[in-house]
């Protein structure tokens, strides 16, 4: 029996996915976003145009209907599982990676063990932005709990894919596309950071929303490995057939220029979406991370709307300056070890 289904964000670059997976179903879905971007999807869908930040735009829109799925991948959260309460069977909140305590502090600072399951303790802090995120969660579990409906938490990690506006491979494909020969790789790119690919965020946030077992519980979403800063860099080059010399900096000294390797260490457990939803990547994360570098080669024009503080900035007199230092250092290093051979 085909499912009524509400995606709140559904034109995002992961909310593509989710509504192309429901429709391969033969399900009705109606998408609730702004009409700021409109998306391509595989059949048609019925359209809601309004601010799902906004909780008076959301009653208003939201009154008398109801909904067998709704999954919300942006908008005010807690606000739309209020108005979606005794209106939809099974609600899925999408939250992120960010919600855990200590994940944001940049390399060498971190020091979290991972890989982080859904347990961990997250942030409360209630004047920073995840700190709410966390509040959100605790409701949606409050509200589950009363009956309200069943309720799912996903929680993204760093997004990547075609459309994705967070483009840490960005830094890499625009080096490539000015004729750059040499990157500056901070910390030898030894970061692994969690992303996950737009189709394989599709695939889990759909089996979250079906799967019966997932009622009530939380899930880490991502690709099921993760490629250090270095092998991301080396598969763009690798995938656009371009030399690239990648040279090690410490990332204090270049903070802006590849904020993928700047991060910390960050992996995210997969074991139990992987075993409570059979979850399994759509595509693999080399073969992602491919795609991806191709997308926005071909798209150009897309680069310019990625905040530096993903896809990095383009100061080439300060990475030739830090290129020279680390060519002088190596030199110096070459010396001393030759002299305490000796």
């Amino acid at each position: 029996m085909a499912r009524r289904v509400l995606v709140v964000g559904g034109t995002g670059p992961s909310g593509v996915p989710i509504v192309n997976a429901f429709l391969a179903c033969g399900d009705s879905v109606t998408v609730f976003h702004s009409g700021a971007h409109e998306a391509a999807f595989d059949r048609d869908v019925d359209h809601i145009h309004a601010d799902a930040r906004d909780p008076g735009e959301i009653a208003r829109v939201l009154a008398g209907t109801s909904w067998d799925v709704a999954v919300c991948t942006s908008g005010r959260l807690r606000s739309l599982a209020d108005e979606l309460a005794g209106k939809t069977g099974r609600l899925v909140g999408i939250t992120g990676q960010p919600v855990y305590l200590g994940t944001m502090q940049p390399t060498p600072s971190a020091s979290l063990p991972i890989p982080i399951p859904e347990d961990a303790p997250r942030q409360y802090d209630a004047s920073n932005y995840t700190g709410r995120v966390a509040a959100g969660e605790d409701q949606l579990m409050q509200q589950h709990a009363a009956g309200a409906f069943e309720a799912v938490i996903v929680r993204y990690p760093g997004v990547y894919g075609p459309r994705g506006p967070l483009a840490h491979e960005w830094a890499v494909v625009k080096r490539i596309l000015d004729g750059r020969r040499l990157m500056v790789l901070p910390h030898d790119g030894v970061t692994h950071f969690q992303r996950g690919f737009v189709e394989n965020l599709g695939r889990l946030v759909f089996l979250a929303a079906t799967e019966p077992a997932a009622a009530g519980e939380a899930f880490n979403a991502g690709d099921e490995r993760v490629m250090s800063a270095r092998g991301v860099a080396q598969a763009i080059a690798g995938e656009l057939g371009a030399e690239l010399e990648l040279v090690e900096v410490p990332a204090q000294a270049a903070r802006g220029l590849f904020p993928l390797a700047e991060k910390s260490n960050l992996v995210l457990d997969m074991s139990k979406a992987k075993m409570l939803l059979g979850y399994r990547d759509v595509l693999d994360v080399e073969a992602a991370t491919r795609a991806t570098a191709r997308w926005l080669f071909e798209n150009p024009g897309f680069g310019s709307s990625v905040a530096p503080a993903f896809g990095g900035s383009f100061d080439y007199a300060l990475e030739d300056r830090l290129i020279e230092a680390r060519q002088v250092a190596d030199q110096a290093y070459s010396a001393a070890a030759g002299n305490a051979a000796t």
